[in-house]
């Protein structure tokens, strides 16, 4: 588990450090690349290790807290992936194409980075296969779409072209594959909830009708495939998605946070903070989604949104895998503010990415051509204020994990 928690912060670090240039880039006041091709670098790496390897990789460690080690082979195959995916976004080398969920940098060693870290994936997913049958248990649920997401990719491969440039056939690879690990995010993320709540308030919350929700998770996923026969970027198979993830993650997210709050105590820790900016941050973000969106600025702020709501969860929950693994959390004051500094900058980062969208500032664009409007530039240094905020309450949890990790590594073995 520790290991998986320490591969879960690099990623989170890299992550960072990508957005924090992409911010300041972006920011007016600021403007600190001058060149467009490292921008697109950067902001391959940056979707790249937030919204895939950071989220993967706490999922390992999340299934390591539940069910224990179970191999070795998959953290080195995983470790190496990740060593090479930074290369690649790091080094100005390679067309990056920007293409949704899993952008990518043409060349071999991002290519070679991302097969090693999805196979050490893939060996931790084989390894639980008889803990995915209870399928009306998130725990079982987020195994069974992780397993989803890996083999939607081969037949992913077989239907992607080049027809459109290379950048519709990365779209049309992870498309479907892409949908499949946002149900493994949910399914994890309302795990945690659940455990936040039970740290938080000492309260188990059980109901059939939250079993019924998880079965509607995977009700609404199973549709997926037909993707496979069509064009997956196809206007009628877009709307069947927009559909399953309206009611098949909307509806059961609903549930679990209506029986969580209802249950929950309010107090002063990590668990309850961590919860409640994590259930806003999200419901912001999906709110965004609901109320339509153009291509604009307005779709990173509903990404920012759901993915942050997601992250504010995780980071958490990894203060108690923490304290319970180890017995203490270095800087243990820090700890209880992080979530604090983290939630109000996401807020502001998505409130500046939805008004400059609103006002038609476009996204993926390098440079300020666009804006026309001094309530543009106003909502953009927002954003980067709160890219800042943000990035602070991120270098706050890295600190105190990584700390926590660093005087525990003695007595601890990893593997």
């Amino acid at each position: 588990m520790l290991f998986y928690l320490s591969l879960s912060l690099f990623s989170l670090i890299m992550a960072g450090i990508f957005g924090l240039l992409i911010a300041l880039t972006r920011t007016p006041a600021v403007s600190l690349l001058k060149s467009p091709e490292l921008f697109y670098h950067f902001l391959v790496g940056h979707v790249t290790f937030s919204i895939t390897v950071w989220l993967m990789t706490f999922t390992l460690a999340f299934w390591h807290y539940k069910e224990g080690r179970k191999g070795r082979v998959a953290p080195p195959a995983t470790l190496l992936g990740m060593l090479l995916l930074s290369l690649s976004c790091l080094l100005p080398y390679g067309e990056p194409y920007l293409n949704n969920y899993i952008p990518v940098v043409g060349t071999p060693l991002f290519y070679i980075g991302l097969f090693l870290f999805f196979f050490g994936f893939l060996l931790e997913v084989l390894q639980r296969l008889r803990d995915a049958v209870r399928l009306n248990e998130l725990y079982s649920l987020s195994i069974f779409f992780g397993l989803l997401t890996l083999l939607s990719i081969p037949p992913s491969f077989l239907i992607a072209h080049p027809e459109g440039g290379m950048k519709l056939f990365f779209e049309r690879l992870f498309w479907i594959p892409g949908h499949f690990q946002q149900f493994m995010y949910a399914s994890v993320m309302l795990a945690v909830w659940h455990e936040l709540l039970k740290r938080s308030s000492g309260r188990v919350v059980s109901s059939p009708l939250l079993k019924g929700a998880n079965l509607l998770l995977l009700l609404f996923a199973l549709p997926l495939p037909l993707g496979f026969f069509t064009d997956p970027l196809s206007e009628s198979f877009k709307k069947q998605l927009s559909f399953s993830f309206g009611v098949g993650l909307g509806v059961p997210i609903l549930l679990h946070s209506y029986y969580v709050l209802r249950n929950l105590r309010l107090s002063w820790n990590v668990a309850t903070i961590s919860l409640l900016f994590s259930m806003v941050v999200y419901h912001v973000g999906a709110f965004i989604a609901y109320g339509g969106m153009q291509s604009d600025l307005r779709i990173p702020a509903h990404y920012h949104g759901v993915v942050s709501g997601v992250t504010i969860a995780f980071m958490g929950f990894t203060y108690y895998m923490l304290k319970e693994r180890l017995g203490y959390v270095f800087w243990e004051s820090v700890a209880k503010l992080q979530p604090t500094f983290f939630g109000l900058g996401i807020n502001l980062l998505v409130l500046g990415f939805y008004l400059a969208g609103s006002m038609g500032a476009p996204r993926k664009t390098y440079g300020f051509e666009y804006v026309q409007d001094v309530k543009v530039v106003l909502a953009l240094n927002v954003m980067g204020f709160g890219g800042l905020l943000a990035v602070f309450g991120g270098l706050l949890f890295i600190s105190y994990a990584t700390l926590s990790l660093f005087r525990g590594y003695r007595n601890v073995r990893y593997f």
